[in-house]
């Protein structure tokens, strides 16, 4: 007996020590048993696992499978236990395991050898039946790839009474649950998308067989696109073999797309399926016609085939556009398709002819399309009232898409008419390696020409520019017209040409936008005779993209300029300034036409300006121009001591002359049919003007025949008529220079003129003029002969009149707007040379057309001129 009990303590001892250091040793030999039923070249590490007996639970802190060096599955914080089902007493416990942190990462699977194998089917029922219950929670499951959708995992299997399956994050969201009757419940699955959201809810009895479809079901769900606020309702159900997914607009209740499906053990179809959508108001619709084949073999063994059209309708009728897939294997690693897209889009007034047979190849995942001969794309119809697009083309046959870009040839030829501008025809040729946004190359040239009948000009354009990775290039820019005339201006072969390439990197890093321009004309006329010399303007762009750069230049035509100019444009606003150094007013002859005789001998001009340009503020500009002793021969007379001084305001299309001090001008004197010196005027407000913001001219004041005329004050609009006040005026001097030589008037007058600027009849109306002093008459002895020899009573009556001193007159004026000027005048005086000193009072009414009578009193005065001018 003792041997016996030696001999079983023995074993008993030995097969402790060997559980022990099995369970020692239990990182070591369990990756060597797993391995055989891991996936080829996955490989299990874990950390050596600890028995909390107060739990009765057992912990690994870490566990791995890696695929060489790549981490598949990474497991911590893993504890395993057993608790109460809850169910009832009789029921076994379940297994339960809690795991803090799960993470995969899917990227590995990429690695792992692809092996065929043919796995007999499973039987669902059998195989839920036979799951031992259990309990999973993961607080933390994440994948490497996907890490906006990690959240927490709880599955609760409990094949007798069904089991539950709920994960919780912020993007993913899913709760199911299979009954003890095989039916598969969802009653929540949302998933958050960058735009959108779907969240979906159905049951569905589970198939018999892992490789057969589920023989029923209904799965319904929305999608929310959050960019559009739009709602869609998918429900997707079947019985059998055939089934319908339809998808609906919920804020319409429209039926966006009516897809039936069968399917058997070879095929999957959807045949005369039917979808419509509304895009930008253009209601588009179609059908649909897909088919699998081979639907359960391995994905190369399948076959796909599907047609497509998309009918759309404009003002001239449908047009039908087709995508057709012929039968093509599915290969994933060296896929070859061909299909074409053709037919024809309309769109109000506008056609899309589309020829576009391609070739797909390569792996599925990251295909080419390369266009084959005869792809084209062509557009033409009416693009507004005014622009008819005659052709568009842009062939496509050899250039090829993939995941790297855009290769091959390039081109777009567009013929357009504008109704009042003319013809235009522009072209664009290039090549494009492996080109997309900021990757790759592409190298083009431009060129086109235009008519314009309306500016009488022709137009021509060409150049040469690369897009180089992220650098953006204008090699070569040169562009003009032979002339452009409008209206009264006619410019002489303007031209724009790029001096330096204009370069943008659009690496912001690096990021830099430079070039330089010139634009030149020959000559600018305005009128007949009225031009500027050739005029160029040289400019430098520099920044760091076209929404944040300087542009800097001058101007100058010849004696006119240079005129430095400064600006800055941030993407929304454009600032600048300019500055014109001073620089003689001669230099501006040419824009004064000779036929208005005014030749500028001296004076100084300079000015400044600064300016805004957005799209909330318009234009907003300011500044102040310059005259400084000016003087200036004129047709007849000369002007001497121009002063002008001009600051000015523009915003909103309106002028505010004269910000902190109005508007200057001084002038010391005008030799002109008067002379008149000491002309002083000041001018304010604003242009347009309005009864809120009028435009006044003040202190206007000029001395002329030896006295004083001024005007306080005149408003625009006006609201009262204007007061010009006439002071110690010498008729002899006015009579003088009248050439009145039948008689003479001497003595100084005051007077006030009211002066109109809107009234519909009169310029001056209710004037008067009265004697100052004493006035005195003095009629030509000849001239009374003659009316003596011709009438004596008329001479006799006259004889009252040769010697008059007049003690008292008074005159009342009136002009109307075609020039009639009426005079009305009282006089009373006294001739000392008659006997008995002869007192006489006259009434005298006079009418003459004032402007008449100018242009008859400037002959002689541009006689004068012309000789001191010329001699």
């Amino acid at each position: 007996m003792k041997p016996t009990l030696k001999i079983l303590s023995g074993i008993l001892g030995l097969i402790l020590v060997s559980l022990i250091t099995l369970w020692l040793t239990v990182t070591h030999w369990l990756p060597l048993v797993a391995k055989p039923y891991l996936p080829e070249g996955v490989t299990l590490s874990l950390s050596q696992p600890q028995i909390d007996f107060s739990r009765a639970a057992l912990d690994i802190s870490q566990l791995q499978l890696k695929v060489d060096d790549c981490r598949l599955l990474q497991l911590q914080g893993a504890t395993i236990s057993e608790l109460s089902s809850g169910f009832s007493a009789n029921d076994s416990d379940v297994l339960s395991m809690n795991i803090a942190h799960l993470k995969t990462n899917s990227a590995c699977l990429h690695q792992l050898p692809v092996t065929e194998t043919h796995n007999p089917p499973t039987d669902v029922h059998s195989l839920l039946a036979n799951l031992p219950a259990f309990k999973l929670n993961i607080t933390d499951i994440r994948d490497e790839e996907w890490q906006k959708y990690h959240g927490e995992l709880l599955i609760d299997a409990q094949p007798e009474h069904g089991s539950q399956l709920i994960f919780q994050g912020d993007n993913l969201q899913l709760s199911a649950e299979i009954t003890d009757n095989d039916q598969l419940t969802i009653n929540q699955l949302m998933l958050k998308l960058d735009d959108q959201q779907l969240n979906l809810n159905g049951q569905l009895t589970l198939p018999i067989t892992t490789d057969s479809m589920p023989q029923q079901g209904e799965v319904s769900g929305v999608v929310m696109l959050q960019e559009s606020q739009q709602r869609w309702q998918v429900d997707l159900s079947w019985q059998q073999s055939q089934g319908m997914l339809s998808i609906k607009d919920m804020q319409q209740s429209t039926p966006l797309a009516m897809l039936p499906w069968r399917i058997n053990s070879h095929t999957l179809s959807i045949q005369q399926g039917i979808w419509q959508w509304q895009q930008d108001g253009l209601p588009l619709r179609g059908g649909i016609n897909l088919q699998l084949d081979n639907w359960q073999d391995a994905l190369a063994d399948m076959r796909v085939s599907a047609r497509v059209n998309m009918v759309t309708e404009g003002s001239k009728g449908k047009g039908n556009l087709v995508l057709s897939l012929a039968p093509s294997p599915i290969n994933l690693l060296q896929s070859e398709m061909l299909f074409s897209l053709n037919g024809r889009v309309k769109y109000d007034d506008m056609i899309v002819d589309v020829r576009l047979p391609a070739r797909l190849s390569g792996p599925l995942l990251s295909p080419k399309v390369t266009f084959q001969p005869q792809a084209l794309l062509r557009a033409y119809g009416q693009l507004s009232p005014t622009m008819t697009l005659q052709e568009a083309r842009w062939p496509l046959a050899g250039t090829a898409v993939d995941l790297d870009g855009v290769t091959g040839r390039l081109q777009a030829i567009v013929k357009f008419q504008e109704r009042y501008w003319g013809n235009f025809n522009l072209h664009l040729d290039g090549r494009a390696e492996n080109f997309s946004l900021d990757q790759g190359l592409w190298q083009w040239r431009y060129w086109g020409d235009a008519k314009l009948p309306a500016l009488n000009a022709n137009w021509d354009l060409q150049g040469r520019g690369a897009w180089r990775d992220s650098l953006l290039s204008v090699n070569s820019l040169n562009t003009g017209f032979n002339r452009i005339e409008y209206g009264l201006v006619l410019m002489s072969k303007p031209r724009l040409i790029l001096t330096e390439p204009l370069t943008w990197q659009r690496n912001a890093d690096i990021a830099d936008f430079k070039g330089a321009f010139s634009l030149s004309t020959q000559r600018m006329t305005f009128g007949e005779n009225s031009y500027l010399p050739p005029t160029t303007i040289n400019a430098t762009v520099r920044g760091k993209s076209p929404s944040d750069f300087s542009l800097n230049g001058n101007l100058s035509a010849q004696q006119v300029g240079p005129i430095p100019f400064y600006s800055r444009w941030d993407g929304s606003r454009l600032r600048g300034m300019a500055r014109w150094p001073k620089q003689p007013m001669t230099a501006f002859q040419t824009l004064i036409p000779p036929d208005l005789a005014i030749t500028l001998r001296e004076g100084d001009f300079y000015a400044q300006a600064a300016f805004s340009i957005s799209a909330e503020q318009g234009f907003i500009g300011g500044g102040h121009w310059r005259v400084k002793n000016a003087g200036m021969w004129l047709k007849d007379g000369d002007i001497e001591g121009v002063d002008f001084v001009l600051p000015w305001r523009l915003q909103q299309s309106t002028w505010q002359l004269g910000i902190h001090s109005p508007v200057q001008l001084r002038i010391k004197q005008i030799n002109n049919l008067f002379e008149l010196s000491d002309i002083t005027a000041d001018l304010s407000g604003y242009y347009p003007p309005s009864d809120s913001h009028p435009l006044q001219l003040k202190a206007v004041g000029l001395r002329l025949l030896d006295g004083q005329l001024s005007l306080p004050l005149l408003r625009w609009p006006q609201r009262e008529p204007a007061t010009i006040k006439i002071s110690n005026i010498e008729l002899s001097r006015l009579f003088s220079t009248l050439k009145v030589s039948q008689f003479a008037l001497s003595g100084r007058v005051d007077g006030e003129l009211p002066f109109y600027l809107t009234n519909p009849e009169w310029i001056i109306h209710q004037g008067w003029i009265t004697n100052r002093g004493p006035l005195t008459l003095r009629i030509d002895p000849q001239f009374m002969q003659s009316i003596k020899q011709d009438n004596i009573s008329a001479g006799a009556a006259m004889s009252w009149l040769d010697y008059l001193e007049i003690s008292q007159s008074q005159a009342e004026v009136n002009l109307s707007n075609l020039g009639q000027l009426t005079l009305r005048a009282r006089v009373k005086g006294l001739n000392p040379l008659a006997e008995k000193k002869r007192e006489v009072q006259l009434n005298y009414h006079h009418e003459e057309n004032v402007f008449q009578l100018w242009r008859s009193l400037r002959f002689g005065s541009n006689l004068e001129q012309w000789l001191e001018k010329n001699l």
